[in-house]
């Protein structure tokens, strides 16, 4: 087994679009995602600032992958390329903001 890292994208519809259009693309996108190789898992979830302050975002979607990134951004591309993803006409207007993130340290438990 790899090295396994995440990979968190936040992301906040374009305000034509409704919740409930945004949460069907996506639920399927995510699926669509970590069907190329090295990726381990995803899972998404409505962020919400715990401080009161406004958000510029409203969702992160957190995908769990091994290894270089590269190799499911190439899948990716070159699924896109074939027609076999296919992006909404307003994928281009979604604000997204993405993290990569190597772990510092085991997971510590309770």
């Amino acid at each position: 087994m790899g090295t396994r890292k995440l990979y968190l994208v936040f992301s906040k519809p374009p305000d034509r679009v409704s919740d409930d259009e945004y949460q069907r693309w996506y639920d399927v996108h995510a699926r669509e995602n970590i069907q190329s190789p090295g990726f381990v898992s995803a899972r998404r979830f409505a962020i919400t600032p715990s401080r009161g302050d406004d958000a510029p975002l409203s969702h992160l979607a957190l995908y769990e992958y091994e290894d270089e990134q590269q190799v499911w951004r190439d899948d990716l591309d070159r699924r896109i390329g074939l027609g076999m993803i296919q992006l909404p006409e307003w994928f281009r207007e979604i604000t997204f903001q993405s993290w990569d993130c190597s772990a510092l340290s085991d997971r510590i438990d309770p």
